[in-house]
């Protein structure tokens, strides 16, 4: 009886840790997925939600317990980063928080900089031209 009992706890940490390290990716993965059909995208909203939320759940769980030895709390830690890109990707994708913050101290990406040539500067985030392409004011055309 003991035995099946350790072996169902085993069962559990394995389904918390697979959690805690799948989750994010998964939903990093499913924000990838663009479609403009409506029940899509809520069907997609829900289940990244709940991917989200299991992985927050748990991965602050694994971070915050001071009781646990310091590879699960890198493994909180992990989750809990994923968590938080997979939701800056689908619902703020044009929030920038680090890039300002690190400007203030006067650190630049190199692609901010205005000596640097090619189609990084060339081309805005949503796909249209920045005016500065040799195709007019209007950009693209």
């Amino acid at each position: 009886m003991e035995g099946v009992v350790m072996e169902s706890l085993a069962y559990l940490v394995v389904m918390l840790m697979m959690t805690v390290i799948l989750g994010g990716p998964l939903a990093i993965l499913l924000t990838m997925i663009k479609t403009k059909n409506i029940i899509l995208i809520v069907l997609k909203r829900i289940i990244h939600g709940f991917i989200i939320g299991m992985s927050l759940i748990v991965g602050s769980m694994f971070l915050f317990n001071t009781q646990l030895p310091l590879r699960v709390h890198l493994i909180g830690l992990f989750g809990v980063a994923m968590a938080y890109i997979a939701i800056r990707r689908e619902y703020f994708p044009d929030v920038r928080i680090i890039a300002p913050l690190l400007a203030r101290f006067g650190l630049r990406r190199s692609s901010d900089s205005n000596q640097q040539h090619g189609p990084t500067l060339k081309w805005r985030r949503n796909g249209r031209s920045g005016g500065n392409d040799g195709h007019g004011p209007e950009g693209q055309h």
